[in-house]
This record gives structure tokens, C-alpha cells and sequence, in this order.
């Protein structure tokens, strides 16, 4: 079965970067998948204006409804380049929402996919939270800048969790036709249960797989700084980790590793929830 990627696309108030549509198009290539890709444009909600002779709500609203329609078709055709150029199938969608419940709109396209890929950048971080926490698929995070490529050598951020072995699941396809896998561990930063760990790099060379074990200790570092690190050693083309967080009164939670691989990857990244 083709695999079937997504790549949300947000216009408002500032439009996705071309860099994650080379990324995600040079990603689906390299995987042999379509791209299905989903523009999300805003909706402003009518509203009143207390002082009407100083400020047109209308007006202002009207205008941020056409800059996003504007950015929309503007990535649209950009999809269409690149994917042409790249050989690959890209089918375009639109969605309209109200600028609070893009997230969750999108969220909800993104759970018939196998995987949703985005960027990591400060607009598009709310998206992006959505996303990890609510579609239930996993999400390809890349960094700012572009980094696209094979996926040859894929690194595993092992602590035995719950949502590491989601992430895992969600990772099969790659790990299937990843040629070695690197375990990571960082064994001061929590207890690793190590009769699991070792099963679960028997279970993976069972498979045929080549794995190398790697256990680090951060020492006062934070635990994905030198999980990165250790992957980029390796020269690790992903990082497969679990994404820890829960809602609370609408206020998102998250774990610290997973704060910071939110915040700037420094290389691409498979996470799930």
C-alpha cells in the first residue's frame, strides 16, 4: 500500500515557508508516497467595534480573509512546482476555520494520513501541538532550515514509554527500509529498564536490521541535547522519539524533551503521542 503523507499549510497571519514544501516533497519522493497536501485558510468571525469611527473592524477583517486567500493560492502553485518538478503525486485541499480552531480542523484531516510533516518555527507552533497531540498519527518535524534527504540511518530516543512505542509504530514503514538503527539512551535522565531495552534491540535485529546500542550520560545537559548529539554522531538522517504532554484547562503541558525538540530540532524527527 502507498504510503500517504500530509502537509498542513497554514496563511495567516503568516504563510508556511517554501522550505517545508521542498522538505516534505523531497521527503514523499524519497518514500516512494503521495502528498496530500491541506491549506488551511482564516475565517474572521464578525465582531462590533466600540469606538466604529477609529477602527473598521470589517474592513480589517475583510482584508486578513483576502491575504489569506492570497497566500493560499500563492503556496498552491508553489506545490505544484515543486511536486512537478520532483515527480510526485501532490493533491491539494482547502479548509476554512476561524484563526482559533485552525488547529483542531487541522488536527482532524490529519488523522487519515500516515504521517503529517511540518516545520519548526514560532507561527507555526500552535499548529504543530495540535497536531502531535490530538490526530493520533505521528508528525516528521523538521528543522527551520532545509534539510531534506534519505532516510539511510535512523536513531531511536529509547526510554521504553508508552509513546515511544506509538512513535515506533507509527515509524514502521521507515524502519523497514532503513539499512541501521541506532538505540539511544541517556541513562541518568530517568530509569531505563534495561532486560526491555535489550529485547527490544534483539527483537529489531530478529528483523534483519542492523542496530548499534549507544547509552550516554548527560551529566547536567539536557537529555535532548545529547540525544541529538549522539544521533548526528551517528549521522542519523531521523530521530524517532515519543512526544510527552497532556491538556489541562486548554493549557498545554509538555515534557521537557519534548519542549525542546519543539522549540529548534537540529535534525528531522518522527515524533508521536
Amino acid at each position: 500500500m502507498k504510503p500517504q503523507f500530509h502537509l498542513p499549510l497554514t496563511t495567516f497571519p503568516d504563510p508556511s515557508s517554501f522550505t517545508v514544501l521542498q522538505n516534505a516533497i523531497t521527503f514523499a519522493r524519497n518514500q516512494s508516497a503521495d502528498l496530500n497536501v491541506t491549506i488551511a485558510t482564516v475565517k474572521i468571525p464578525n465582531a462590533h467595534s466600540a469606538f466604529p469611527h477609529v477602527l473598521d473592524i470589517a474592513k480589517m477583517s475583510a482584508d486578513a480573509e483576502s491575504i489569506s486567500r492570497d497566500n493560499a493560492e500563492f503556496l498552491a502553485q508553489a506545490v505544484r512546482n515543486y511536486a512537478d518538478t520532483a515527480g510526485i503525486g501532490a493533491t491539494i485541499s482547502y479548509v476554512e476555520a476561524s484563526e482559533p480552531q485552525i488547529g483542531e480542523t487541522l488536527s482532524r484531516r490529519a488523522r487519515i494520513y500516515d504521517c503529517s510533516i511540518m516545520e519548526a518555527v514560532p507561527t507555526a507552533r500552535s499548529f504543530l501541538e495540535s497536531i502531535l497531540f490530538d490526530s493520533g498519527r505521528p508528525v516528521i518535524l523538521y528543522p527551520s532550515e532545509t534539510s531534506c534527504g534519505r532516510v539511510d540511518v535512523i536513531a531511536i530516543a529509547w526510554d521504553g514509554s508508552a509513546t515511544l512505542a506509538r512513535a515506533l509504530s507509527g515509524a514502521r514503514p521507515f524502519l523497514e527500509q532503513s539499512p541501521k538503527i541506532v538505540l539511544i539512551s541517556v541513562i541518568d535522565d530517568k530509569v531505563i529498564d534495561e532486560d526491555l531495552h535489550d529485547r527490544f534491540a534483539a527483537a529489531l535485529r530478529k528483523t534483519g536490521l542492523s542496530v548499534e546500542v549507544a547509552k550516554r550520560r548527560a551529566d547536567g545537559e539536557l537529555a535532548a541535547t545529547v540525544l541529538q548529539g549522539v544521533a548526528k554522531e551517528y549521522r542519523a538522517d531521523l530521530l524517532i522519539a515519543g512526544g510527552y504532554g497532556h491538556s489541562r484547562l486548554k493549557e498545554r503541558l509538555l515534557g521537557g524533551v519534548t519542549q525542546t525538540f519543539l522549540a529548534g530540532p537540529e535534525i528531522p524527527m518522527l515524533l508521536a503521542h
